[in-house]
């Protein structure tokens, strides 16, 4: 991550009204510094298997993560060593989780991935996040991407489009600012936000019902709770399609990246990777899925 790239934004428009609001607030970390290796602070290394560029490690970032409290909560340590094959996000099994948890123990918090292999954002994903979370753990990367392990502690990963940036800074200043102006008093009219492009409540003007139907009507429709029921029934689908994600963007991603260490907490590269024998690798990077 590279914080630089953070100050100008923290300092104008609607994100510094919102600060000064307190209706936003943010906490940068930078494990480069904080868990970098060595006198150079290394957090990357050569993938396995060789290739272009450097490979985000996975141990600083989930040492990282372990300091804010933000590793995911469907991470186990394997009980013994096990190849790591993780092909779909933990974005469906999340959700889901979120859900069943509602009328329990809330999940407050989410460490969200921003990466070319995640589920594209859309609207009724920012209004989720908008509504359901107290504190959002935005993971910015930056080289050749992470290791491929990093996707087992973190509960969500994300995508603004089918397209490369230089890092996740960028990425996450598009989620932040569509997080931000939903939240209760970021933006001075409500309305404005609303009714958005994408929005749930689209061409929904409920303060306008009144006039459209008559005030008799509007309190039979509100009897029935036939609005509130089409605007809950929304809220409630799962934003999250696996089917189209393995269609439309599993084919089009880079294969899995690993670096060093060989093993980590019991989860290993494939073991192709290691062998030196190129077409071998060859053949799995073709077809690792």
């Amino acid at each position: 991550m590279q914080p630089d790239i953070f100050s100008s934004f923290w300092a104008n428009s609607l994100i510094a009204r919102g600060l000064t609001k307190n209706i936003i607030a943010y906490e940068m970390l930078n494990w480069r510094e904080k868990y970098g290796v060595g006198a150079y602070k290394q957090i990357d290394d050569k993938p396995f298997g060789g290739g272009h560029g450097m490979v985000l490690q996975v141990e600083p970032i989930y040492q990282a993560l372990k300091e804010v409290q933000a590793v995911s909560c469907l991470y186990q340590k394997p009980a013994e060593i096990q190849t790591h094959q993780r092909i779909q996000p933990n974005n469906s099994q999340f959700w889901n989780l979120c859900q069943q948890s509602k009328t329990d123990k809330p999940i407050k918090k989410a460490t969200i991935s921003l990466t070319p292999r995640g589920y594209p954002i859309t609207q009724p994903i920012v209004e989720w996040l908008a509504t359901d979370f107290e504190e959002l753990n935005i993971l910015c990367g930056r080289y050749e991407g992470f290791d491929a392990r990093v996707s087992e502690i973190v509960d969500l990963e994300l995508s603004i489009g089918n397209f490369v940036t230089n890092g996740g800074e960028a990425p996450s200043m598009s989620l932040i600012e569509a997080i931000s102006r939903l939240l209760p008093d970021f933006v001075t009219k409500t309305g404005t936000v609303l009714h958005d492009s994408f929005s749930s409540e689209l061409n929904f003007y409920e303060e306008q019902h009144e006039f459209v139907i008559g005030k008799n009507n509007l309190q039979k429709v509100h009897k029935n709770q036939q609005i509130n029921d089409t605007l809950e029934t929304k809220s409630k689908l799962n934003p999250f399609d696996d089917l189209w994600w393995q269609k439309n963007i599993l084919p089009f991603i880079e294969h899995p990246q690993y670096s060093r260490p060989e093993i980590w907490e019991n989860l290993a590269i494939p073991k192709v990777l290691a062998t030196g024998d190129h077409k071998k690798i060859q053949d799995w990077r073709k077809g690792w899925y």
